[in-house]
């Protein structure tokens, strides 16, 4: 009667591996990503929010010295982030005054009237890895309009890296009066630029 007995040791392995299979699971589970909170974010300096057109065949190339962010945002929580940007269109410049000047003016952003361009988004979508569009507004010279703003974003640990890029049609929101008006010397699409490092709060 030993001899069966004998038989049945080859099966003890397999049972004592059942409850290290059964841990397989747990383990995995430890290591997937943490869902990264939502959180506000501190712009850092030497960010830049830049824009490029062209000037009667020339190649000009801005940015605004001041603009800030409201930013709250968590890749794992986009259906809660927001953020606000406040543009001060007196900021603009290009590398030439008397243009740099012209730009505040009635003909252009009208400063007077309107001192800052205002981007609202609280609708995100991801696109790819690390890729995600923000849905929003821009109020720009007293018109707004949708606004959308494709952007890449790393996060690690308590620091961003975002970048962005998109156009939108200076024509729309009224900037160029009179024969700016025409997109003969300055075409319509302005292309707008944002890179940033931000720091969590």
């Amino acid at each position: 009667a030993a001899q069966p007995m004998t038989d049945d040791l080859p099966d003890a392995p397999p049972a004592a591996a059942a409850p290290a299979a059964a841990q397989a699971p747990e383990a995995a589970t430890a290591e997937a990503p943490k869902v990264l909170p939502l959180s506000a974010w501190s712009v850092d300096k030497g960010s830049s929010l830049a824009f490029a057109t062209v000037w009667s065949g020339q190649a000009i190339e801005g940015q605004f010295e001041r603009w800030s962010a409201d930013i709250t945002f968590s890749p794992d929580q986009l259906d809660k982030s927001k953020v606000n940007v406040s543009i001060d269109l007196t900021s603009a410049r290009t590398g030439d005054a008397q243009r740099d000047a012209s730009l505040a003016g009635p003909d252009w952003f009208d400063a007077d009237a309107h001192g800052q361009a205002v981007f609202t988004a609280t609708r995100f979508e991801k696109t790819g890895e690390d890729r995600y569009v923000a849905h929003g507004q821009l109020s720009l010279r007293g018109v707004s309009k949708v606004f959308d703003l494709p952007f890449r974003l790393k996060i690690d640990g308590d620091k961003a890296r975002m970048s962005g890029v998109t156009s939108l049609d200076r024509t729309a929101f009224g900037v160029g009066q009179g024969e700016w008006q025409a997109t003969d010397q300055i075409p319509a699409a302005v292309k707008v630029s944002v890179k940033l490092t931000a720091t969590r709060k």
